[in-house]
């Protein structure tokens, strides 16, 4: 019976120990899991011990992938619970990689799988399937096989050979730029769910380094802007060489300084001071230049206005190029808005310029606004403004030298201002300058039956702009027409009589007659200095 036995099973081509064998080559990946057979039900019943056939056929571990062992139909054991029989291991037919140091002595079939470290993807090995259910296998004989180390007995551990350990198969290695992609999409995922991380700054900025720089277009107005600022600042500076350092008229008690000023709380544009003779200023005058010039255009009359009226006048230099919005440029509403502002509050930013020009004491609560052609229609928008925002309370009143409102609407401006401010205009005869007497037209509309200034039929509207700098003059009358010494005079007169009067509450008749001419101007004046001693400077040193 016992040699029948051992034919049988050398008939049948495999035993238990085959088994075993086919089991632990399984979970090392290799492919002998095609040649598991499970042993005869009689060599269980007769208490063979399972042996190891020399001749099976060495498994080919190239093959990637494994079938199912082929087994008899179970049939019913009654000796399946018997504990001396062991229940055969049902191999995976895709195992996980294992590493290189296990021991098979120690650790047994189980192995620790070999992770990816991006979690997955084309580099992961494929998870193990789960123990079949003896069940539903028709391979288990109905013994349920427990994935668990069982410990091992000297019978059947055999030591592992070259020839019965494989490596696990692996499948051939990613291209690089495969390996990119997928380390790339892996890595982008994760900064989708965490943009603050390290790994996502790194990402953000290396997509921002690669980005093409964005270019805008050009408008037209950008286009209008670079050629205005281009010739705004060839003429300004021709001029300003002419013109040289500013300086007062021969014989003048004024002191001028030049600093900047600071408008709309980030321009700073050139100013030039005028300090009086005297330790209390009467007031403060805010002097504006016209189109086509600057400050050193106005040295002259600025040092005439505050040696009679002694009052500090500033003369800022802002840009008439339209299109430079950014900068403020001549009669703009932001302009306007912006030196209304100067006069609010404790006015820091004109207080910090006329320290800035060597002036250390508090400048006069009392202003007057002036301002030449375009520079009239812009101190017409500055005195609506300081209406509008309540700071009208210290505007002694407007002066316009020949006033023009090009980009204003300076009907409306003027139609703003209380009739209780007295808003006056010294006008040449019309021309295109003065865009024919547009303003006298305006006031007289706007305030009827009321006085608003003086027109010289023969005056030129370069009268109330008036320089030390010979050259710069000579260019002023080439384009407005030159100007005589008497109409010259008798602007400066009647604008110093008006403010005079603005800042002491006074009213002098002389100087309030729509039809005086300049001559009538310039003898009064004479005679009011002959016979009496009632200049402005006399009466504050009496006071």
């Amino acid at each position: 019976m016992l040699t029948s036995a051992g034919v049988a099973a050398a008939d049948e081509g495999t035993s238990s120990g085959t088994d075993t064998q086919a089991s632990s080559n399984a979970t090392r990946g290799g492919d002998d899991a095609t040649t598991v057979k499970t042993a005869p039900k009689r060599d269980r019943r007769l208490g063979l011990k399972p042996h190891r056939d020399e001749s099976e056929t060495k498994p080919d571990a190239t093959k990637p992938d494994a079938t199912k062992p082929e087994a008899d139909k179970p049939e019913t054991d009654p000796d399946a619970s018997d504990p001396d029989v062991e229940a055969p291991v049902v191999a995976s037919p895709d195992p996980e990689p294992t590493t290189a140091t296990d021991d098979p002595k120690t650790t047994g079939p189980t192995r620790k799988p070999v992770r990816s470290l991006f979690g997955g993807g084309k580099h992961r090995a494929p998870e193990s399937d789960a123990v079949s259910d003896p069940a539903s296998d028709p391979e288990s004989d109905g013994v349920k096989a427990e994935p668990s180390v069982t410990e091992p007995t000297s019978e059947s551990v055999t030591e592992p050979t070259s020839a019965s350990v494989t490596e696990p198969v692996s499948e051939p290695a990613a291209t690089s730029s495969e390996q990119r992609r997928s380390h790339f999409s892996a890595f982008a995922t994760s900064v989708e769910t965490d943009l603050g991380a390290q790994d996502g700054a790194m990402v953000m900025q290396l997509a921002a380094a690669e980005a093409p720089p964005v270019q805008t277009k050009s408008t037209l107005l950008d286009v209008l802007n670079t050629i205005g600022k281009k010739f705004y600042d060839f003429y300004t500076d021709t001029m300003q060489f002419f013109a040289g350092p500013v300086r007062t008229p021969f014989g003048s008690s004024v002191r001028v300084e030049s600093s900047t000023l600071t408008i709309g709380g980030h321009k700073d544009v050139p100013a030039d001071w005028y300090f009086p003779d005297t330790d209390s200023p009467a007031g403060l005058i805010y002097l504006q230049h016209g189109f086509l010039a600057n400050a050193s255009f106005y040295s002259s009359t600025a040092a005439y206005l505050a040696e009679k009226t002694d009052s500090i006048v500033v003369v800022p230099s802002l840009t008439w190029n339209p299109f430079d919005i950014d900068d403020y440029p001549l009669e703009w509403p932001s302009t306007g808005r912006a030196i209304a502002a100067l006069f609010a509050g404790d006015r820091a930013a004109l207080t910090a310029s006329a320290r800035a020009a060597g002036y250390d004491g508090v400048l006069p609560t009392r202003v007057v606004l002036a301002g030449h052609s375009a520079g009239g229609g812009l101190v017409a928008m500055v005195g609506r403004y300081m209406v509008e925002t309540g700071n009208a309370d210290d505007l002694a009143g407007l002066i316009m030298f020949d006033g023009v409102g090009t980009l204003s609407f300076l009907g409306q401006d003027i139609a703003a201002i209380p009739t209780s401010i007295p808003v006056y205009n010294i006008a040449a005869g019309p021309s295109s300058w003065n865009w024919y007497g547009d303003t006298n037209r305006k006031l007289n509309s706007v305030r009827p039956g009321m006085f608003t200034g003086v027109t010289f039929r023969d005056g030129s509207h370069a009268d109330g702009m008036q320089t030390t700098a010979p050259i710069v003059q000579y260019f002023a009358y080439l384009a407005m027409g030159h100007s005589s010494p008497v109409d010259v005079l008798a602007n400066k007169v009647l604008a110093a009589g008006w403010i005079n009067d603005m800042l002491d509450g006074t009213h002098t008749d002389r100087l309030y007659n729509s039809g005086a001419s300049a001559w009538s101007v310039v003898t009064g004046w004479w005679w009011d200095q002959l016979t009496s001693s009632s200049s402005r400077r006399v009466r504050t040193v009496t006071i």
